[in-house]
């Protein structure tokens, strides 16, 4: 039979026209369009659990600062006149009252004996600051200082919202730059009751004994203070919490099926947060991809997190 032109191109318009509509309306269409109820494919409901457990929680604060030699004196002479010499050298250890220099006092027409300087407390040479000939002024012109190294302090000014959790006896941890490797214990030894107006702040002193002296004057130093150390208390990562108007939310799992807990939470540190209310030991947490999941959602686990 003789196909007209006419009649190809019908032929070849009903076909083009049966592709697409089996493209748009048929079986393999419907099924990529099925989303669940909540509007999310399921595939995309992955996500990352670990288990509620009990555990012993440290709290603690960090802060930096200076250390000082707790006993700290400049020495002056008791009369004018010009440095003759020094009898010690930086790093000599002195007792309380040992000539540490003389002076030569000699006016026109006079000679007096050299005038002697002696150190105010025991302790080592921490600077020589004169030269010899220097001229000095009675209680004004610092000839050296003098520390007592056995004992170091930081003074620090706590904020307003930390001072409820201090008290003198809190264990301090200090690390400084020059010995990297070792962790230098210390002890808050006093706390002032009057917060200053201008700052805000509680002025705190912490001792760290230094009986091998190797702490120095000046060293800068990273401190943590622990403020509390809790026993057996249930823990959570802070990525398990999701924040809503204020409040505070977990995501239980069980079956596959996402439970939304408000918990109240206690003390928070170095990423973990104390939970007081609102989960048990045991259940299984949601700890990535609970952003933007909804109460009764269906979710696919892909691991747990011990």
């Amino acid at each position: 039979m003789k196909i007209t032109k006419k009649i190809a191109l019908s032929i070849i318009g009903f076909t083009a026209f049966g592709l697409l509509f089996l493209r748009f309306f048929g079986p393999q269409a419907a099924s990529e369009t099925e989303q669940p109820a909540s509007g999310r494919k399921k595939a995309d409901l992955v996500v990352r659990v670990t288990k509620v457990k009990k555990g012993d929680f440290t709290f603690t604060f960090d802060y930096v600062g200076s250390l000082k030699a707790k006993d700290e004196a400049s020495v002056f002479s008791k009369v004018p006149g010009k440095l003759a010499e020094y009898l010690v050298n930086e790093g000599d250890p002195v007792t309380k009252g040992q000539i540490i220099a003389k002076l030569d006092r000699d006016e026109t027409g006079l000679k007096f004996e050299l005038a002697k300087v002696e150190s105010p407390i025991a302790g080592v040479i921490g600077r020589i600051l004169l030269d010899k000939g220097a001229n000095i002024a009675p209680a004004a012109t610092a000839i050296a200082v003098v520390v007592d190294m056995d004992e170091m302090i930081v003074r620090l000014n706590l904020p307003e919202k930390d001072i409820p959790y201090f008290k003198k006896g809190l264990q301090a941890m200090l690390k400084v730059d020059s010995y990297p490797d070792t962790e230098f214990l210390g002890e808050v030894t006093r706390v002032a009751e009057i917060v200053d107006t201008q700052t805000r702040t509680l002025p705190i002193e912490i001792s760290i004994p230094n009986k091998e002296h190797r702490l120095k004057s000046g060293m800068f130093a990273r401190i943590t203070i622990i403020a509390a150390k809790l026993k057996d208390v249930l823990v959570l990562p802070q990525d398990a919490i999701v924040q809503e108007l204020g409040e505070k939310f977990v995501f239980t799992v069980e079956n596959n099926i996402a439970d939304k807990k408000k918990v109240v939470l206690g003390k928070r540190d170095n990423g973990k947060l104390e939970v007081l209310e609102g989960i048990k030991e045991g259940e299984t947490i949601i700890v990535f991809g609970q952003q933007g999941l909804k109460d009764g959602a269906q979710v696919n686990v892909s691991n747990t997190q011990e």
